[in-house]
């Protein structure tokens, strides 16, 4: 007699009479179910968008390449005293040298220092927050610099420390209009006239892990020695090195653990006095946030459920009592108490979904704006809204049972006397 599509219309068109007839009242309990779905659906696409931005990152450097440096990118053994890695001594041109002569695993070995403060000027112009490095000549195949106008530079130029350098797009569209008006010009950097003879292309704002040349400076670094001596506790030196097609970065880390000891001629039982480190390593480093920031927004929705279930339950209490006449009136013509309670299910999750649709709604209007400001992709996936749908139902289903059995169990004659 009453099929599952006739308890679907008519709990869907009663559903939105309750919302119209009782706007502010129904404005009320959708609101805690709103609130609830745009706390948990905003942090997980804020963390996926955090996630894509730092996957993004490692993708363009590379995932196959190793850093070698003094310090560790993370501690993962307490055994290990702090004062031990103080010890440690700076890689130095000496071990990048023998590194790039040794490792067969490796297709190219760079070598960079970079002084805390970058000294730039063009003419009477100072560039601001601008990286200065001194690089050797392999630094542009290792992070794979994409050159858009002019050229890296030469094996002699790096050699012999001559007066040239490779900017960022930025630097270069922000002083020179372009790419191309900046080569052959010349900068000031740390006193020292550089003539531009290469720029990287502009990449735009660099995301969450900052990896970004648009406001680099690159030098050969025999010039870099010859301008400011750098000290190598505050010049942040390091060794790069990019794997061969085809070898794990396991196999390079091995290779690089084996010669490094040979080169600082450590003996067996003594442990390493340098640290490998790999791009993944910050990336797991964000883990402990994102679940954070995952626990943060299920708690406040979690809360903010709870109101917008008891106001669902009140909803549907007050629509039991208004329609207490009619329930009986269906009783009376052969309706099961299933229907009843089918009908009443159908409309707190209804109810429910459209306080999540809402909600969604909220979050994908802010995607845009989020986007915007901050340069990573803010996007409302499928899944993400699903999830949304899925908790509302669940809400829905939770918050309605108790005034749905209610309404089922309403004896037929009792329900039609009832004013």
């Amino acid at each position: 007699m009453f099929s599952g599509l006739t308890i679907f219309k008519e709990s869907f068109w009663l559903s939105v009479q309750q919302l119209w007839a009782n706007k502010l009242r129904a404005f009320l309990s959708l609101l805690g179910i709103t609130i609830g779905i745009f706390s948990i659906i905003a942090i997980l696409t804020a963390v996926d968008a955090l996630k894509n931005d730092i996957s993004t990152s490692i993708n363009k450097l590379g995932d196959n390449i190793l850093f070698v440096g003094k310090w560790p990118w993370t501690f993962t053994s307490s055994d290990y005293p702090w004062w031990e890695y103080v010890k440690r001594p700076e890689p130095r041109y000496n071990d990048y040298k023998l590194l790039s002569e040794r490792l067969s695993k490796a297709e190219a070995v760079s070598y960079t220092q970079q002084p805390p403060k970058a000294e730039v000027k063009y003419r009477s112009e100072e560039i601001e927050n601008a990286d200065a490095a001194g690089v050797t000549q392999d630094y542009g195949t290792v992070m794979q610099l994409d050159i858009s106008d002019g050229r890296y530079f030469s094996s002699s130029e790096s050699n012999l420390g001559l007066p040239v350098a490779v900017i960022g797009g930025g630097i270069a569209e922000e002083v020179f209009g372009n790419g191309k008006n900046a080569l052959g010009k010349e900068l000031k950097v740390w006193g020292r006239n550089v003539q531009i003879i290469g720029v990287i292309r502009k990449e735009g704002q660099g995301g969450l892990l900052g990896f970004n040349n648009d406001k680099s400076i690159y030098i050969p670094y025999f010039l870099l020695n010859k301008i400011t001596k750098a000290d190598l506790g505050i010049s942040k030196p390091q060794v790069q090195v990019r794997a061969k097609k085809g070898v794990s970065l396991e196999e390079l880390s091995l290779d690089i653990q084996s010669n490094m000891r040979a080169i600082r001629k450590l003996r067996p039982q003594q442990l390493d006095d340098f640290a490998i480190n790999e791009m993944s390593i910050i990336a797991n480093n964000f883990q402990g946030v994102f679940s954070a920031l995952n626990i943060v927004g299920w708690v406040v929705g979690f809360f903010a459920l709870i109101v917008g279930g008891f106001g669902i339950a009140n909803i549907m209490y007050v629509s039991v009592t208004e329609r207490t006449n009619i329930i009986g009136i269906k009783k009376a013509m052969g309706a099961r108490k299933s229907y009843i309670l089918s009908e009443f299910l159908i409309e707190s999750v209804l109810l429910c979904v459209m306080g999540g649709l809402i909600g969604l709604m909220l979050v994908l209007s802010l995607t845009g704006i989020a986007t915007d400001a901050t340069g990573m992709e803010f996007t409302l996936s499928l899944k993400n809204s699903m999830i949304g749908i899925g908790i509302s139902i669940i809400i829905g289903i939770v918050s309605g049972y108790l005034p749905a059995l209610s309404a089922a169990n309403l004896d037929a004659v009792e329900a039609i006397r009832a004013k």
